[in-house]
């Protein structure tokens, strides 16, 4: 796929999934933060079980709280 076809892509999905969005309630967005919100952290914690098989439970949550907690954008 040529860069400018894939760009085509993404503006096309992210339209789409724009318009989903707006259809929501109110209460399903915030259903859908939610389910999105948990999935990333279940998929940090998978991430730092992987690599750190010895750590437990609580040493994986607090691996986690810390990348959230010093997270960085842009």
């Amino acid at each position: 796929m040529s860069d400018t076809a894939q760009a085509d892509h993404l503006r096309i999905a992210h339209e789409r999934q724009v318009a989903i969005y707006r259809a929501m309630s109110p209460q399903d967005r915030l259903r859908q933060a939610l389910r999105m919100n948990r999935s990333m952290l279940e998929l940090l914690a998978a991430g730092f079980r992987q690599r750190q098989p010895t750590w437990s439970d609580a040493q994986i949550r607090t691996a986690v709280a810390d990348r959230i907690l010093h997270a960085r954008t842009g």
